[in-house]
């Protein structure tokens, strides 16, 4: 039986799919604004001729890199397009292929402007502080704007195409429309699982990059040689550049690309049972809706990213702005779709616990990592006895930062789970229905200020990358403005890893979900997670100890590509000693060259680690230890990207905390400890760490695409 939604305040309730056009809307405007900002952004002054030729360098580098990168992740995904075609029919293929197309556009727009942008802040921060703010954070703001826009524009027409057209604007009944659109919502899965393999290997291969570079150049340039980190006379100092941008840009592009596609997805399958059960079909494109209002929000917000002079050395508080703005404009548009979609003010209340476990991030992340903030303070402070005490602090540090976001998590699903149930029982429904469905709010909730918070973290790069093409171009005049605008982008970048773990986290409770609802339809037959019996507790220890292995994996793919790369620079500083003198031209070549071919060979074997052992998990041993995987894999990889995450970004900025004239500034003994410290973090925070809210998401959408090869072969209970 469908059941009449009730009104808000008397007001009926709009329910024409007619609103669906909302989203593909917003899609094609923020690829549209992407595309203004990209356009400004390339008619801007470069500057002189030195910072032009370092950041061509830096852009040439970094094309280099992902052309090398995508031919290898083009095989790959080559190979599974043809076994998903013979295993699981064309269409979930096609699906999966066109996630991978677009993961890997959203990565190579994100790395072309960034090496565009950086070069053209430095010669902005000339005009002061605000203009070099505004140009990284527009830079930034074409990278979040494309991401989000592809997501919406991906999904919305794969949807339409897969049935989602008939069921919205078909001759049939409503009950059978909502089935038929919950059947198309779960026929495009596969581009979740596309996106979030492309994005896995892309976040990893950039990692390794960056980090075997920057390790490279600071332990030999600072430590030893005693020569500032984006000195030219370091030959690692381009390829640390080059980094920044394969890394944090590309591969942070094409991280929350994945994030939104899948997680969207996984939203129209929960709401699309909604939406059987009420006869109402917002609730199958409402995932869809919210974020077309999260795009409209961000649009109002980014005007308000202003730099008054008072806040020339808090940059940070002009960039909050923005996403404050973006968020109090998401909850009021909420509100209204509220009252005249969805008929319920607790489905409001879902969305803005989703909302307000952003904000509560935003502020966890910034009070861990801030420069001037206590516990990066406490960091600076041991190290002025020495290494050791420097790592023991960062440590106990990045241990602690795990508390406070899980339990801002924790506190948004329950709050969105006990509203869920209360909008069940406002129109009849079973309340773990509801529940379940408020949850995924929560989520959707979170998700509308991805554009901003994609924006910020476009932002810390282009930052970066600036700081150091002054450095090496010799470019003077903005030195004070560099130096806040690259610690400032050290914060914004650990907070969009905190978002996107956050994100991660809420969405793991929605994906599994959607993994029980497809197991009963697929299978026939209810998921039921025993941890008494034998197989469930077997597959979640296999499932708690993957991020664990995943990470030594990459960890030690960089540790072996930094061992390289401090062979390398101390090779050319002994052979040739013109270099340090300045009289002779470092080789830079030859570093990039070693980062290249360490990141491609280390970023294959942890990727395809994740792929295969849930796949055979689920063969051997059915689709309740897949299950039962992933929840072990989810609770382990939370508490453990939080540490490396937010822990490695303290350790950078008590680095740069020193460097700014404290506890006796650069060269002193305390700033050689933090050095040491930061190295340890750097593969932790910009490796490692970001790859796990990735494979979190990769594992649900994985675990979902296999089903109908789940058997159980060896019959274990």
């Amino acid at each position: 039986m469908l059941l009449p939604l009730q009104s808000v305040f008397g007001i009926t309730v709009f329910d024409s799919p007619s609103v669906f056009w909302i989203a593909p809307i917003a899609g094609v405007l923020a690829v549209l604004v992407s595309l203004f900002l990209m356009v400004r952004i390339g008619k801007m002054s470069p500057g002189g001729p030195k910072a032009v030729e370092v950041g061509e360098a830096i852009r040439v580098g970094a094309y280099a890199f992902l052309k090398r990168q995508y031919k290898t992740i083009a095989i790959i995904t080559v190979v599974l397009f043809v076994l998903l075609t013979i295993g699981l029919g064309i269409g979930t293929a096609v699906a999966f292929l066109v996630g991978a197309v677009a993961s890997l556009a959203a990565g190579y727009i994100a790395m072309d402007n960034a090496t565009k942008a950086n070069v053209r802040t430095v010669a902005a921060a000339k005009n002061g502080a605000e203009a070099a703010l505004k140009t990284a954070f527009y830079g930034g703001a074409t990278m979040g704007m494309a991401v989000v826009g592809l997501s919406l524009l991906g999904v919305s027409f794969l949807f339409l195409i897969y049935g989602g057209y008939e069921a919205l604007f078909g001759t049939i009944s409503v009950s059978e429309a909502a089935e038929l659109g919950r059947n198309a919502a779960s026929g495009i899965v596969g581009m979740g699982f596309g996106a979030s393999l492309i994005a896995l290997f892309a976040q990893l291969g950039g990692g390794i990059y960056t980090k075997a570079a920057d390790i490279g150049a600071d332990l030999v340039g600072k430590v030893e040689a005693g020569i500032p980190e984006d000195d030219p006379r370091n030959p690692a100092c381009i390829a640390d550049n080059v980094g920044d941008n394969v890394g944090d840009s590309a591969g942070r592009g094409a991280d929350l690309f994945e994030s939104a596609t899948g997680e969207n997805i996984g939203g129209m399958v929960i709401g699309g049972l909604i939406s059987m059960l009420t006869g109402n079909l917002i609730f199958l494109i409402f995932p869809l809706i919210a974020r077309a209002l999260g795009i409209f929000a961000t649009l109002v917000g980014m005007p308000f990213v202003k730099l008054t002079e008072a806040e020339a050395k808090h940059p940070m508080k002009a960039l909050r702005k923005g996403l404050m703005v973006t968020t109090i404009v998401s909850a009021v548009l909420f509100g209204i779709v509220s009252i005249f979609l969805l008929g319920s003010l607790y489905l409001y209340y879902c969305l803005l616990a989703g909302l307000a476990a952003s904000v509560a991030i935003d502020y966890i992340t910034d009070y861990y990592t801030g420069r001037d903030r206590s516990p990066v303070k406490k960091i600076a402070k041991a190290s002025e006895t020495g290494s050791a005490t420097n790592i023991i602090t960062g440590l106990a540090v990045g241990l602690e930062t795990t508390a406070l976001p899980i339990v801002s998590l924790v506190i948004a699903l329950i709050t969105s789970y006990f509203f869920g149930t209360q909008f069940a029982a406002e129109i009849g429904i079973d309340p773990f229905i509801g529940g379940i469905y408020g949850t995924t709010l929560a989520t959707m909730g979170m998700l509308a200020v991805m554009g901003m918070v994609l924006a910020l973290d476009g932002f810390g790069p282009i930052a970066d990358n600036a700081a150091g093409i002054a450095e090496m171009s010799g470019e003077k005049g903005a030195e004070e403005t560099m130096d806040a605008l690259d610690a400032v982008g050290n914060t914004t970048k650990a907070l969009t890893k905190g978002f996107a773990l956050g994100s991660a986290l809420l969405a793991a409770q929605l994906l599994f979900q959607t993994y029980s609802q497809e197991v009963t339809a697929q299978l026939h037959f209810t998921l039921a997670i025993d941890i008494s019996r034998p197989v469930v507790l077997i597959a979640a220890f296999i499932g708690a100890m993957l991020p664990f292995l995943f990470s030594a994996q990459a960890i030690s793919a960089v540790g072996k590509a930094a061992a390289e790369m401090v062979a390398e620079v101390r090779r050319q500083f002994k052979e040739h000693p013109g270099i340090l003198k300045g009289t002779e031209k470092p080789d830079y070549g030859s570093a990039v060259d070693i980062s290249t071919k360490s990141a491609l060979k280390g970023m294959v074997l942890p990727g395809l680690v994740v792929v295969v052992v849930p796949i055979i998990v689920g063969v051997l041993m059915g689709p309740e230890a897949v299950g039962a995987l992933v929840i072990g894999a989810t609770l382990t990889a939370v508490p453990l990207a939080l540490l490396m995450n937010t822990g490695g970004g303290a350790w950078d900025n008590a680095k740069k905390h020193i460097e700014a004239g404290n506890f006796g500034g650069k060269n002193s003994a305390a700033h050689r400890a933090s050095v040491v410290g930061d190295t340890v973090g750097d593969p932790l925070k910009d490796t490692a760490g970001p790859s796990l809210h990735v494979l979190i998401k990769l594992l649900s959408t994985l675990s979902i695409v296999f089903i109908p090869l789940f058997f159980n072969l060896l019959h274990l209970v």
